[in-house]
């Protein structure tokens, strides 16, 4: 079991805090992982590789004076979120390191619907602390913000492995678990003018993929089975066929997913997976049209500005680029 160090509440010292900031953060995709478990949240995460996408979230933060108490109001995509315990943990998280308590006034924006498999929880926090950081000059390195936000995820079991690949950006590969900084990331070369297709098909939550018994001790040893087989050739096609054969070894697909995965085929995608509540797949930008036609969507123009959200006959697309950067 994780024991995460309790943070500064309502003890603090109400000290007038004023400023705003900016973060952004890539969403991720996770191809395949293992689960890494420790006692301490900075050596806890995951090993394995995934895809960043260029659409994540954006946050921008007004720090509220005359707080009595560190407090977290948030809207995501212009409505209130009543409900955000990774993303209230990292503001007490930051009240401890400003040293006195806050009120973080927030509003985050994305393209990406949360709870499917995109990494959104990682990224509201990363791209949230991020914004903390500047709005209130503590000037922390990336590295530290980044502990803070990765902390924020394992305490509440909502992620292991999506922050520190957001700090990198593009195809990475986590060959060391645990925090930014003290896990190790590397970005992959992959080619230009890709495009990621995705569909969110079911939610599904991450504390029960990464604590279910039945779902556990697969993903480990698939995961380093995949790990394995992708090293050997880590190129994209390759991280699209392990992460196919890893996510059917898992077994949390269902008919729904499964009948997305072969309109996917059948629109001439290579290798589409499923992770979570998502189907995915990577074509060339200029084979979007075609392929968008294929799945009952409307063909958007060649050079169409991305993310490029489609509706079609029971199928909802969210088309993005690989990201090029990481969080910043």
């Amino acid at each position: 079991m994780i024991s995460a160090p309790r943070v500064g509440r309502s003890e603090q010292p109400a000290v007038d805090v004023e400023g705003t900031g900016e973060g952004y953060s890539p969403g991720h995709i996770t191809a395949f992982f293992s689960i890494h478990m420790t006692n301490d949240p900075m050596l806890t995460g995951s090993t394995g590789a995934g895809i960043c996408l260029e659409e994540g979230v954006r946050t921008r933060v007004t720090l509220l004076p005359g707080s009595s108490g560190s407090a977290l109001s948030m809207k995501f995509n212009g409505r209130a979120v009543s409900d955000a315990p990774t993303c209230d943990y990292l503001v007490r998280s930051m009240s401890a390191r400003i040293g006195c308590s806050i009120r973080v006034s927030a509003e985050q924006e994305s393209a990406l619907p949360p709870n499917y498999g995109y990494g959104l929880s990682g990224a509201s926090a990363l791209s949230l602390a991020l914004a903390i950081n500047k709005a209130a000059d503590l000037r922390l390195s990336m590295n530290e913000v980044g502990q803070l936000a990765h902390e924020a995820e394992v305490a509440n079991l909502t992620g292991l492995g999506d922050v520190p690949a957001q700090l990198t950006g593009g195809v990475e590969v986590r060959v060391r678990p645990g925090a930014p900084g003290l896990g190790e990331v590397r970005r992959l070369p992959h080619p230009e003018g890709l495009a990621v297709v995705t569909a969110p098909v079911v939610r599904f939550p991450t504390r029960t993929m990464i604590t279910a018994r039945k779902y556990v001790a697969r993903i480990n040893r698939l995961g380093a089975r995949a790990m394995s087989s992708f090293m050997d050739s880590p190129v994209v096609d390759n991280l699209m066929r392990q992460s196919r054969l890893f996510w059917q070894g898992v077994g949390i697909e269902e008919a729904r997913m499964l009948a997305v995965i072969k309109l996917f085929e059948g629109a001439g995608i290579a290798w589409p997976s499923a992770k979570k509540g998502i189907v995915f797949g990577i074509i060339r930008r200029d084979e979007l049209p075609a392929v968008a036609a294929r799945l009952g969507c409307p063909s958007p123009a060649p050079d169409a500005p991305m993310p490029i959200v489609l509706g079609g006959k029971g199928i909802n697309l969210i088309v993005t680029e690989i990201a090029n950067r990481g969080a910043l």
